[in-house]
């Protein structure tokens, strides 16, 4: 029985090789059934959902506050949504990939709720928790090491743990793709054991009727122009203008004014 350590050059050898283990138009067809769901998704008009989710948990607790409070979110360019079905899209094509290699893929988009936040894992392969992530090129040499997630400006680590907790598991994996290149990475990644107390404490921040604090490091000045601008995580917030006070210059740029 094979074992996640071996899936990437299981996936790579198989590619070379034409060799696969089990039935290539089954998988195949399921492939295609779930790209076709998420081109449907993807196009789906979605109600507007304030609450907590375990996706969001580690991402900005002032942002989630704001969504949370039911304000108005920058509107998502078209680019951003091709960027979320390209996504989706490749999760369907490599777990399709990895099973016709020798590994058993189960769980998709299982449940599971900590503290009253729901969310959904993306799978389970051989019986570790994975988390698959679609990576620019820089992102995928400088984020995602073999140890983990190195500066995790999107609550990555955060929403594997609480993915983890329902099992109480220790440890999970990220499974990156670098879609510059198509090569692929299998990071182990220590969880948070204490991410259900961290939920709770968020939970009782999104009751308060003041917003928590914003990031460290949020804005920084430029030595050349004395300009103060918005850290990357903060550009491309969507409740960066209303965080301001409508006081920024550009909201492309992040200059406040």
């Amino acid at each position: 029985m094979k074992t996640i350590d071996t899936v990437v050059q299981d996936v790579y050898k198989m590619m070379e090789d034409r060799s696969y283990t089990g039935d290539l138009n089954t998988i195949a067809y399921t492939v295609g059934k779930e790209v076709s769901e998420a081109v449907v998704d993807a196009l789906t008009t979605r109600e507007q959902k304030n609450g907590l989710r375990m996706s969001g948990i580690g991402r900005c607790e002032r942002a989630q506050w704001y969504k949370n409070k039911g304000y108005t979110e920058e509107p998502i360019e078209g680019s951003v949504y091709l960027t979320f079905l390209q996504g989706h899209i490749l999760e369907a094509v490599l777990l399709g990939l990895v099973e016709l290699s020798g590994h058993k893929v189960t769980g998709k988009q299982g449940m599971h709720t900590v503290e009253g936040v729901n969310g959904s894992q993306d799978c389970e392969i051989d019986g570790e928790l994975v988390d698959v992530k679609t990576a620019s090129a820089w992102s995928y040499d400088n984020k995602f090491k073999e140890d983990g997630i190195k500066d995790d400006a999107f609550g990555y680590i955060k929403q594997l743990s609480a993915y983890g907790k329902t099992k109480e598991r220790d440890s999970a994996y990220f499974l990156a793709f670098n879609k510059n290149k198509s090569t692929l990475k299998l990071c182990k990644q220590e969880l948070e054991k204490d991410v259900d107390k961290f939920i709770v404490q968020l939970k009782d921040k999104m009751e308060l009727d003041t917003p928590p604090m914003r990031l460290a490091n949020a804005t920084s000045v430029s030595k050349k122009t004395g300009e103060e601008r918005l850290c990357m995580n903060c550009a491309f917030c969507g409740f960066k203008d209303t965080c301001y006070d409508h006081k920024l210059s550009a909201r492309q740029t992040g200059k406040i004014l």
